[in-house]
């Protein structure tokens, strides 16, 4: 097994474009007794251009292809986050893309991907459906297809996150990350294990969406046959081969999170901090304010994604009230 190398996620930052962000790193107070001691930190990747953390990832991909590659225009799945990164990139690069989508994915992230001038298609409901209908999509059109569970640039380009967690917080001592199919928990414990392997890096996944937690205890990837969560950004039933490698290498242990401590965590982080996050992007500080992890480390919880509509916060209310 080939892992992802520290140099080439330091290569791939170098080759950023101005318009990646460096996100800022957040303290979280949980009272007002807390304010200057905090132990948490948001890394806050919901102000990353597009609003989520994938464009760090579409980027790099794209910037590993070849001119004829590109040219071809790109095919690949995503239920919303890395939808737009592509789109975005494309849009910056002048490179068609095409995105597969399941018809549950929320409307705003379907409008938003549109918007950026990326071609829409819906296959249904069935989330391992969808790579092949990528693969049949570029057969079809000539295109080229992105595995985006399995490609090894995507990790390289999620790890750029943990470069900057490392350099941004003094005495880290645990990162909290979302985990789905699993790339970016992959790259950011690449990064920052490879770097100080005494930090602990823990996934989070939701208690009804565990497919990587259910892989780690059998050994390989393997697919749940439910999925029923509000955090919609982490739709994978089961985690790519390539980042669950990482995973068994580099992750400390996945953690689970129930519904209601998603929608906690979610106003919490809203009303403390005045950030919006994604049910998905909320689910690593989930884990921390449930106190499912350690709360006496100094702790950042990446805050992957802030594309949320009006229905779900209303959703999110309604489960709390």
């Amino acid at each position: 097994m080939n892992y992802v190398q520290l140099k080439n996620i330091e290569r791939a930052r170098t080759q950023f474009p101005n318009w990646i962000r460096r996100t800022p790193i957040i303290p979280f107070s949980l009272d007002s007794s807390d304010v200057g001691k905090e132990k948490l930190f948001l890394k806050a990747e919901n102000l990353q251009v597009t609003g989520a953390y994938k464009i760090r990832a579409a980027i790099t991909i794209l910037n590993s292809l070849t001119k004829e590659q590109l040219s071809k225009g790109v095919v690949l799945t995503s239920s919303g986050n890395f939808a737009q990164a592509f789109a975005y990139a494309g849009s910056c690069l002048e490179v068609k893309i095409v995105v597969v989508m399941l018809d549950r994915t929320s409307s705003y992230k379907v409008k938003a991907t549109r918007g950026y001038g990326a071609e829409v298609v819906f296959c249904g409901t069935d989330a391992l459906s969808r790579q092949p209908m990528v693969e049949k999509i570029a057969k079809d059109r000539g295109m080229t297809a992105i595995d985006t569970w399995e490609e090894p640039m995507a990790t390289v380009g999620h790890g750029t996150i943990g470069l900057e967690i490392l350099e941004d917080i003094e005495n880290l001592e645990a990162v909290l990350v979302p985990v789905s199919s699993g790339g970016v928990a992959a790259g950011i414990s690449a990064a920052i294990k490879q770097t100080n392997p005494k930090v602990k890096v823990i996934g989070v996944q939701p208690e009804k969406a565990n497919a990587a937690y259910v892989s780690l205890q059998a050994g390989e990837p393997t697919a749940i046959d439910y999925w029923n969560s509000i955090a919609d950004g982490l739709s994978a039933v089961r985690p790519g081969l390539f980042p669950f490698r990482h995973l068994q290498r580099f992750l400390d242990e996945i953690v689970l999170v129930s519904e209601i401590e998603i929608a906690n965590a979610f106003y919490e982080i809203l009303y403390r901090c005045k950030i919006l996050a994604e049910p998905a992007g909320a689910v690593a500080a989930a884990a921390f304010l449930s106190k499912k992890v350690n709360i006496d480390l100094i702790t950042v919880a990446a805050v992957t994604g802030g594309n949320v509509t009006d229905e779900m916060v209303l959703a999110m209310k309604k489960m709390l009230d």
